[in-house]
């Protein structure tokens, strides 16, 4: 089947799982669609709204980040609201997401819908629009200014942000990077390819602030190491491997940076982050389930979600100065 026959039998099945959406083009745009829940929210922002984070992530990283950013969103709406996903578009040839680069590579055309339609439905399930096209464009910078985020995260995104969004936003844009970025290791589409040419088993996610450059800009956190052999201790023949066994400390990274810029805004502070302590106030049950070898049956494992240890500890983190430091 054709990647352009794909692209309409995916069009259909997001139609057949979500009738109620509206199916949109943004002016410019060479790929993608503009996807609206029955019940998105319209025009600018209240006065008195929380913090607006727009999300940019794919791929199983992008899915588990999502699903963090909702349960904080869900638990505490009067502090932070998710206004947009941005994720890539996986299947049309049109597309320029290095996609042969990338962890899609690892997968046929059927797997990569199945993901992204996987991704699309857990935010249209709650309320959130999602975008899958270009963003260097006049149409995605009139839906920014019509959906006013004050922050971006990224995890798993394949495109590059230019100045014109990044120089838009009052609390700065972080990408979230499965690899040692702050001892220069790792960047770029393929970290798995890194690890297994420097022949370790361990990474770390790196959150940094982000430039136009790629995985670029100061580190602001990391995570504990994560071990991603086997019970052998070998990189696993299967690079997908990588992915899920990186899945877990997604939530808690960004449960942390939502709550530092959280805190940062109630401050009466703007500019971006500096620091989050990630590693540092990570619960104890999940810094050691980082070290388990990778389980046989991984790809049976389902998208972790941030739970009841996760919350309790970000309800411990009273002082702000624990999570995030102001720049200068």
């Amino acid at each position: 089947m054709s990647s352009a026959m794909n692209q309409s039998c995916l069009l259909t099945r997001l139609r057949d799982l979500h009738p109620d959406c509206t199916l949109r083009s943004l002016d410019g745009a060479r790929w993608g669609t503009l996807i609206l829940p029955r019940d998105a929210a319209p025009g600018p922002p209240a006065a008195a709204d929380p913090l607006r984070v727009m999300l940019f992530g794919s791929f199983w990283i992008g899915h588990a980040a999502l699903q963090a950013a909702l349960a904080f969103a869900a638990r505490q709406p009067q502090r932070v609201e998710l206004v947009g996903v941005v994720t890539d578009d996986a299947v049309s040839p049109q597309a320029r997401i290095s996609l042969r680069k990338r962890a899609w590579g690892l997968m046929t055309e059927t797997e990569r819908a199945k993901v992204m339609l996987g991704l699309i439905g857990t935010a249209l399930d709650s309320d959130i629009p999602v975008y899958t096209g270009e963003i260097k464009t006049p149409g995605f910078r009139a839906l920014l200014a019509e959906r006013k985020p004050d922050a971006i995260l990224t995890c798993g995104f394949g495109q590059v942000l230019d100045g014109s969004i990044l120089n838009a936003l009052p609390y700065g844009a972080y990408n979230c990077h499965p690899t040692d970025l702050a001892n220069g290791h790792g960047a770029g589409p393929a970290p798995w390819t890194d690890m297994a040419a420097r022949g370790v088993r361990h990474t770390v996610w790196t959150v940094h602030q982000m430039t136009e450059g790629v995985d670029d800009g100061p580190v602001i956190g990391q995570t504990p190491p994560i071990n991603v052999g086997d019970a052998k201790g070998c990189l696993p023949n299967d690079a997908r491997a990588f992915f899920f066994k990186v899945l877990p400390p997604i939530g808690w990274m960004v449960l942390s940076v939502l709550e530092a810029l959280a805190q940062r805004r109630e401050r009466g502070e703007r500019g971006a982050l500096s620091r989050v302590d990630i590693a540092g106030t990570m619960p104890p049950g999940l810094r050691r389930r980082l070290l388990l070898p990778l389980a046989p049956d991984w790809e049976a494992a389902p998208i972790p979600c941030p739970g009841e240890e996760e919350f309790a500890a970000l309800a411990r983190l009273s002082e702000p100065a624990m999570l995030a430091a102001a720049e200068g």
